[in-house]
């Protein structure tokens, strides 16, 4: 299993407190592969490792994916890791869904306001661009105990009355795009 994530055998009988954090990320996939999984949820995989050791662990689990096909639920904050990972992309908002998409539709036409505002914060790499950033204001409701509607309408730019008295549902407004936004809906109303 050692040869398999790439370390080398002499780190057998090492302890954790003797590796780098990449070499201990290493170690954790291979106590996962030892169960022969055709799942693997994978809670922040690459977060506290330099870009580097993150492309190294990310380049690993996605060739371990191809050989042994292997599913995988990322579960990250870091956008840029979930656009090179990710086939579906579900975006939770305080413990709820809001959008669910592919990652090539997600990442070209988010329809949920978190969403736009997650993707306006990735930084792009061209001094030229001008990045239209949606910044959130307002605080974040109790996940524990949440008010009625919508739990993003506090901080949500374009809240109605509707959405702090009714919570959204789930829909499928465009094939395989599910968002749950009273104000996605009734666009897509008005289209139609």
């Amino acid at each position: 299993m050692m040869d398999i994530v790439g370390l080398a055998q002499r780190l057998v009988n090492s302890y954790p407190h003797e590796l780098d954090g990449g070499r201990r990320q290493r170690i954790g996939v291979a106590r996962a592969l030892v169960l022969n999984p055709k799942f693997i949820v994978c809670d922040e995989p690459v977060s506290a490792l330099d870009v580097s050791i993150q492309a190294q662990i990310i380049n690993l689990l996605l060739d371990l994916q191809r050989d042994m096909g292997l599913t995988y639920m990322f579960i990250t904050h870091d956008l840029s890791v979930v656009k090179y990972v990710s086939h579906d992309i579900c975006v939770m908002y305080l413990g709820q869904l809001v959008e669910k998409s592919p990652a090539s539709e997600l990442f070209r036409r988010p329809l949920h306001p978190y969403t736009q505002a997650l993707l306006s914060a990735i930084p792009i790499p061209d001094v030229d661009y001008q990045q239209k950033r949606v910044l959130l204001k307002g605080e974040l409701s109790s996940p524990i105990n949440p008010k009625p509607g919508c739990r993003f309408a506090v901080r949500c730019n374009y809240a109605r009355p509707e959405c702090f008295e009714k919570n959204p549902e789930l829909k499928e407004l465009e094939p395989n795009h599910f968002v749950a936004c009273h104000l996605a809906e009734k666009k897509k109303e008005e289209k139609v």
